[in-house]
């Protein structure tokens, strides 16, 4: 599904169509609530809250976003899942309305947070993949080498050809550089 064209049918008045496509998602979301002790209607209850918190936080967002509209509507409603579950025990638990009620709205903020989070989150993936993606393959290579398979710099400089570890040291220094700049020059398109 394309993002961008999902974000420009809710913002533009075409929400119907979007809508349509995104309850592909509803049999995760589904699947999901069931093995957590819900039923098919609680399941799409709550696929129909998410989509309306994905419908007013699109309102907001820029077209070119770097969050995935279908992870967030699933992720959302992971979490008001979550949410429902402790009220339920909430309830159980309590036989006055109004403690629920207490802990209800004080769950609603967690979960608010729990939302801004995963946009962040999901922002910085997307940002982290851009500059992957502009990278040169050799720079790429390298900082993978050393981020993420944790290589040493010896080892490091002899799998890439550099005479000696202070130029491989050098090198990764500039690669780091320029993933700086795209990262940052990334996060001034997309804000």
């Amino acid at each position: 599904m394309n993002n961008t064209k999902i974000i420009l049918q809710l913002q533009g008045g075409n929400q119907e169509r979007a809508f349509t496509r995104l309850y592909k998602y509803f049999p995760k979301v589904e699947k999901h609530i069931l093995i957590n002790s819900g039923s098919k209607e609680e399941a799409l209850d709550i696929f129909q809250d998410g989509l309306i918190i994905l419908y007013k936080k699109v309102q907001d967002m820029p077209v070119e976003s770097p969050v995935k509209v279908d992870g967030f509507l699933i992720n959302t409603c992971k979490l008001l899942w979550s949410n429902e579950l402790r009220k339920k025990k909430v309830r159980k638990n309590s036989g006055e309305d109004g403690l629920a009620e207490v802990v209800s709205t004080q769950f609603t903020d967690e979960h608010q947070d729990e939302i801004e989070l995963l946009i962040e989150k999901e922002a910085k993936f997307k940002t982290i993949d851009q500059v992957l993606t502009k990278l040169g393959e050799k720079c790429k290579n390298m900082l993978e080498a050393f981020y993420y398979k944790n290589f040493s710099m010896d080892k490091i400089a002899k799998k890439f050809g550099y005479k000696t570890v202070q130029s491989a040291k050098t090198k990764k220094y500039k690669c780091m550089e320029h993933a700086r700049a795209l990262a940052k020059e990334s996060n001034l398109k997309n804000n």
